[in-house]
């Protein structure tokens, strides 16, 4: 577990989960930091293959009839969280933290950039040169997408998070439109680093420079 410069963020890794799930622990540690008895709450988790549409999603971006992926074991599930449809899936690491925005000083903006950043000195970590896109969140390798962010916040507090791909299958991105977003590519950190690292260091390592950025 890495040092909490900030001392009162409380990192819980719920393993292997399906999305509901999480999605209810995701929601009662909301009303937690909302009522102010912790200031910030971090969820690592690998899921169940599922697509997670945003609020904001066209149908469209699924190549198929829902009842197509329903019969691969793949559920569909509508979220608040911004964006478009993204897959996850085991060897992907989740990443939802529950932040109080205020005493944390942070802007929307500056929270993506926080998660953004984060990702990218992470990868370099291991040789992989990331970057951000001005026109598409998350971060990217060359024209290939390592990593998806959705956010939502509500009362000054953010849920969901990122899901950065680490050595995944990627087969179930094929079957859709990531992010809605057409003519680009999804990659892990599998196929581009020399060396791949398991996911508990990638854990390891994301959640020290997420926490590193975070000071009340």
């Amino acid at each position: 577990m890495p040092t909490n410069p900030v001392g009162l963020i409380k990192i819980i890794d719920l393993g292997r989960m399906g999305y509901g799930e999480a999605l209810r622990r995701q929601m009662e540690a909301h009303a937690d930091v909302v009522a102010e008895k912790s200031l910030a709450i971090i969820f690592t988790v690998e899921h169940d293959p599922v697509l997670t549409m945003g609020k904001n999603s066209d149908l469209e971006n699924l190549l198929f009839p829902r009842n197509f992926y329903q019969a691969q074991g793949v559920e569909i599930v509508d979220t608040e969280r911004g964006g478009q449809i993204t897959a996850h899936m085991p060897g992907q690491l989740v990443v939802y933290p529950i932040l109080n925005m205020s005493r944390l000083k942070l802007s929307v903006r500056e929270y993506i950039n926080v998660l953004e950043d984060s990702v990218i000195s992470t990868l370099s970590k291991y040789g992989v040169a990331a970057h951000r896109d001005s026109e598409h969140p998350g971060v990217w390798v060359g024209a290939e997408k390592i990593c998806a962010l959705g956010v939502r916040i509500k009362s000054r507090v953010s849920m969901h998070g990122l899901a950065l791909n680490v050595n995944n299958e990627l087969s179930l991105f094929e079957k859709i439109i990531p992010c809605g977003i057409k003519a680009r590519g999804i990659t892990n950190l599998l196929n581009l680093a020399k060396d791949c690292p398991s996911m508990e260091t990638v854990r390891r390592d994301l959640l020290q420079e997420i926490t590193s950025r975070l000071t009340p």
